[in-house]
């Protein structure tokens, strides 16, 4: 007998296996800011701060854990000139003639915990990881945390108490500035149609239908002129002296799929995925031409992941097409 039944047992005359199971979820306030992670080059991600002080930078870690973070040299504050630059679903560049906003980590740090204090003043019922973000299950170490998956919102209505909060979700994209200066800014796209760019001097709101507008006027852009000098806001700029970026109309093709995960709750990847799975299971030329339809609506940089890390679009290709294209 478990403990738990032997105390309603011995209590209430019952067994906890007569009620009703319940749990619950907790939001914890955060933000969203511009990082930099060295793992064999440097990529560019968002590390998001949250008021417990917990902080994620591909790993979640409370404040003492990240400080050894930046110590190791896991999280960086500087990219060494002739170094590139990775931005998932973006591009890969080689920079020149940096400049950064922090020049020791310690400073990084005392950034970090000021948003920290920002979100929760009274510091209060921080998380303490103990020394370590793993706990022993079974004979194997697991993460103590799952990863994160933050949630960009706005809120809208007149409403102080209960403001209603619109949901969605963002990218990254650069973007050029009434300053006329290119930006690293931080795109998000929400249920409502919404568009909010941030991480610029100034956030701007536009709609879902002014998008292709910005591409137009290249006020949105992914491939970027060599020698010109990018700012990323809270960290840094630099020169752009080689690398490419995906196409834009690659990248507005994403932009459109990911509004329409918002209001469909699937995206063309998993619609590919699951016409694939329809082939294999009954392999019709008609089938065969969903599927090749199917493949086709997914963005071009992003077709690699309608497999798994090894198969990538092999084998939907195969099928498509007779052979590796």
């Amino acid at each position: 007998m478990s403990f738990f039944n032997k105390i309603f047992d011995r209590k209430n005359k019952t067994s906890s296996d007569s009620l009703t199971t319940i749990s619950r979820t907790e939001t914890y306030e955060g933000f969203s800011i511009p990082g930099i992670i060295h793992n064999m080059q440097y990529h560019f991600t968002d590390l998001q701060v949250y008021r417990d002080g917990l902080v994620y930078c591909w790993d979640m870690v409370d404040l003492k854990l990240f400080k050894e973070k930046l110590k190791a040299g896991w999280v960086v504050t500087r990219i060494p000139d002739g170094e590139r630059i990775s931005l998932f679903s973006l591009g890969n560049w080689t920079i020149d003639n940096g400049t950064w906003d922090f020049s020791i980590i310690d400073s990084y740090y005392d950034y970090i915990f000021s948003l920290v204090r920002v979100l929760n003043p009274e510091l209060e019922n921080l998380y303490d990881c103990h020394g370590t973000t793993v706990k022993l299950i079974n004979g194997v170490n697991v993460s103590t945390f799952s990863s994160p998956n933050p949630v960009p919102y706005y809120e809208k209505g007149d409403s102080k108490i209960f403001p209603e909060r619109i949901k969605g979700t963002h990218r990254y994209i650069f973007y050029r500035a009434d300053d006329n200066k290119l930006y690293l800014g931080q795109l998000s796209i929400f249920k409502d149609g919404q568009i909010e760019i941030a991480n610029i001097p100034e956030k701007k709101r536009f709609n879902i239908n002014e998008l292709e507008d910005l591409i137009n006027k290249k006020a949105l852009l992914t491939d970027l002129p060599l020698k010109e000098r990018v700012t990323i806001l809270g960290l840094g700029s630099f020169e752009i002296i080689s690398g490419a970026g995906v196409d834009i109309k690659d990248k507005y093709a994403e932009l459109l799929d990911a509004y329409e995960e918002l209001k469909s709750g699937k995206n063309s990847i998993e619609r590919c995925r699951e016409v694939l799975e329809e082939y294999k299971s009954n392999p019709t030329d008609k089938l065969k031409e969903k599927l090749k339809v199917a493949y086709e609506k997914v963005p071009r940089h992003q077709r690699m992941f309608v497999g798994d890390m090894d198969t990538k679009d092999h084998e939907v290709k195969k099928i498509i097409y007779g052979k590796l294209k």
